[in-house]
């Protein structure tokens, strides 16, 4: 089944745009339509109380109860104007005095004679049917011995039939409100994401042949800038491989062709015409010599592309670094007599490295020291503990390396002298095996030279290992 496709960034903020100016529109409309209900409820309060309290003044006035039947003219008078308000005014016993409607052609089912009165001068609200009305009475009034009650009825309102128009004004505001903010931010958003569409546009034009081309970080907003400048690293790291690669290749090329060629035409001379056992077997042990150059090639780069994907596992041990030193320049030792050249060892203390893997790397170092020493010089092997650090150095006299030269000799196939090393028999992958060798116990390699001076290649391996892993 496959996987649903996430929706566009720009829906998403539309919709999400459009979702929260609906909740603002709402909101604010519920807040406004509220707060006037509020202020016009108080105000048909206030005007039902008042005329309450105008018609109570004309019922203490009059002289008896049927003087306000004499002046009924009066009270009508008070309501002119305001047909949703109603009047009755009660005798002691709940018998009606008079009423300002006709109960028989008023509202339906509305029967101010049915209203429980409880309180006084407090404003109260009726529930009958679906009819919602609110209702004040006057404290009783003594005329001539007998008690009167005034009572008016609020059955509708003009404020809340013009609070019910508001209120669906408010919604078709914060609808149309809503669409148009909605297209509005439809068009910002396209506007806002018009950068990312530039990058995309130029990201576009990279290519293999086009590595070097970079994204434009000052025309990118700022809220983009790191993206950017993360981008452009990733490209510089491509770049800079994509150049290793490419260099790797036509070195390795380079590398192996000698020897094949070797084997090649000294193969063709010999099948050229009948030879002697002896020419044979000459042939043989120089074919065997170019084999073993390529063994030690492929042996060497295989060892340098498990390493660099973590295939290598490190065997951990705490170590004695003189004594393991002293090894490594016992193993030398017969060849740097040959070569007039000798080897100190000065230093102790203790390592925790991969045992077969520090002799690798300082013997790589040893071994390339020896080549280029000269005759009646000396090699420094030299432990010590810097910044709670074990260094290890190995330092000879001889012609030295210019400082442009530093930074790519632990490069793949690279090689300062050329002649010299090929002479060798050298492959130029000694010293890019040493710093991968670092690189799995967590340190680094480094050198210094002068040109006519002493060279030296440094270990740096960090106090406390806790061992890479890795399949072998």
């Amino acid at each position: 089944m496959s996987q649903r496709a996430p929706a566009s960034m720009s829906l998403r903020l539309v919709v999400l745009f459009g979702l929260l100016a609906l909740l603002i529109f709402t909101a604010v409309g519920s807040y406004l339509s509220h707060s006037l209900h509020v202020q016009l409820e108080r105000r048909d309060d206030e005007e039902l109380a008042g005329k309450c309290r105008s018609i109570n003044h004309l019922v203490e006035h009059a002289a008896s109860l049927d003087d306000i039947l004499a002046r009924r003219h009066l009270v009508l008078d008070t309501l002119s104007g305001h047909d949703q308000l109603l009047v009755r005014i009660a005798r002691a016993d709940g018998s009606t005095l008079m009423e300002s409607h006709d109960p028989s052609s008023g509202t339906p089912g509305l029967d101010l004679s049915r209203i429980d009165l409880r309180t006084w001068d407090s404003i109260q609200s009726l529930h009958i049917g679906d009819l919602r009305a609110r209702y004040i009475a006057s404290k009783p009034v003594t005329l001539s011995g007998e008690q009167a009650v005034v009572l008016v009825v609020r059955t509708a309102s003009d404020r809340m039939q013009l609070l019910a128009d508001y209120r669906s004004d408010v919604w078709w505001a914060a609808s149309i409100g809503t669409v148009l903010a909605t297209l509005l931010g439809f068009f910002l958003v396209r506007s806002g994401l018009r950068p990312l569409r530039m990058m995309a546009l130029q990201t576009r034009a990279i290519s293999a042949n086009r590595l070097d081309t970079r994204l434009d970080l000052q025309a990118a907003p700022r809220e983009l800038h790191e993206i950017v400048q993360s981008f452009n690293e990733m490209l510089d790291r491509l770049h800079r491989s994509f150049q290793q690669l490419s260099q790797f290749s036509a070195d390795l090329a380079h590398d192996l062709r000698t020897p094949l060629n070797n084997l090649m035409v000294q193969t063709q001379v010999a099948l050229g015409k009948p030879r002697g056992i002896d020419e044979y077997q000459a042939l043989l042990s120089s074919n065997i010599e170019e084999y073993e150059r390529l063994s030690r090639m492929m042996e060497s780069m295989l060892f340098l592309a498990r390493a660099e994907n973590a295939h290598v596992v490190l065997q951990i041990q705490d170590l004695d670094v003189a004594q393991e030193l002293n090894r490594i320049a016992e193993y030398f030792e017969g060849i740097a007599e040959d070569a007039q050249v000798g080897i100190a060892v000065i230093g102790n203390g203790r390592i925790q490295a991969d045992v077969m893997l520090l002799r690798r790397a300082v013997g790589n170092l040893v071994a390339n020291a020896i080549r280029f020493t000269p005759a009646q010089g000396s090699i420094t092997i030299e432990a010590s503990t810097v910044d709670g650090a074990t260094v290890i150095a190995v330092s000879n006299p001889g012609p030295g390396i210019q400082a442009d030269l530093l930074e790519r000799i632990f490069d793949r196939f690279y090689r300062a002298d050329p002649s010299r090393s090929s002479a060798s028999g050298s492959s130029g992958l000694g010293l890019a095996i040493v710093r991968s060798i670092m690189v799995l116990h967590g340190g680094q390699a480094g050198a210094s030279s002068m040109p006519g001076r002493e060279t030296v290649f440094t270990l740096r391996f960090p106090m406390a290992q806790a061992g890479s892993s890795g399949k072998a």
